[in-house]
């Protein structure tokens, strides 16, 4: 945790306020960055599957219907 093994400053409860609001703010900030990277590497791998579905069904030499109705009797 940040202060331990220092002295307390003498500062005022506004001061106080004043570095714990901006102390906020440079978190919520990072909160943003790491919820656009989650999109991104969550974008990135939603990707990567399609991709590799679409290859199995090219492979298979079946139709993309004929690959969507498999799917959809296994469902059943």
């Amino acid at each position: 945790m940040a202060g331990r093994g220092r002295k307390k400053k003498n500062i005022s409860v506004e001061e106080e306020l004043s570095i714990l609001t901006e102390e906020m703010a440079e978190c919520e900030e990072k909160i943003k960055e790491y919820t656009n990277r989650k999109k991104e590497l969550k974008q990135e791998i939603e990707k990567k599957q399609m991709e590799a579905l679409y290859k199995a069904t090219m492979e298979s030499g079946k139709s993309f219907e004929e690959a969507i109705s498999l799917i959809h009797e296994n469902r059943e």
